[in-house]
């Protein structure tokens, strides 16, 4: 698998722009509202920005420890709170998707980050991801009472045996990004069922 850095770069902006560029759109629509309403705030409006707003903020400071240079070391509490926060703006009250921190280490902020990643984006209607780090392994495990993402399983498989998916890449850069700084050819083991799946990196 040959993913240099100026691609994984590339990779990284465009997941970030995407992620991003919806709630973008509806603080501009909402603004638009106001204008054409003679700049009175209705309820509906205002919660168009709000809803918006606190997306922007928890997934740029979620990004930010994820993918940014020089990451600060945070305590276990900041990290629940801002990946909490994060998975908020992914899932709904409806099916809630959850995390915990196994053996917890300020030094591996970034690496948690990208790991609740990996398994938030299997969930499709709600689940518990726990993160694990210890000598020597790491491990996501990601519970569901619906069925996983299949497809995002599938490609989770080749990117392990050294494959890049060719569609929606950018949607998998947690992985490939987690995959360069821990060392491209560090072992992967993936197990799943319709409704479990783990991974064993190390």
């Amino acid at each position: 698998m040959n993913v240099n850095s100026t691609y994984l770069a590339e990779l990284i902006c465009t997941r970030i722009s995407h992620d991003l560029i919806g709630n973008i759109g509806a603080l501009s629509a909402a603004l638009e509202l106001i204008d054409q309403n003679d700049n009175v705030l209705y309820e509906d409006t205002k919660k168009i920005l709000s809803t918006a707003t606190q997306t922007l903020k928890a997934r740029q400071k979620f990004f930010r420890l994820a993918f940014g240079l020089d990451t600060k070391k945070i305590d276990k509490e900041e990290l629940f709170t801002t990946g909490t926060e994060y998975l908020q703006t992914l899932g709904n009250n409806q099916y809630p998707l959850t995390f915990e921190c196994e053996n917890f280490s300020p030094d591996f902020a970034k690496i948690y980050c990208l790991c609740l990643m990996c398994g938030a984006e299997l969930c499709i209607k709600g689940g518990q991801i726990t993160i694990g780090i210890n000598k020597e392994h790491l491990k996501i495990s990601v519970i569901s009472p619906h069925k996983l993402s299949a497809l995002k399983i599938e490609a989770y498989q080749k990117i392990i045996t050294g494959t890049v998916p060719e569609e929606n890449t950018s949607q998998y850069i947690q992985l490939l990004y987690l995959k360069e700084i821990l060392g491209a050819e560090i072992p992967i083991k993936l197990t799943a069922t319709e409704q479990t799946c783990e991974l064993i990196i190390g």
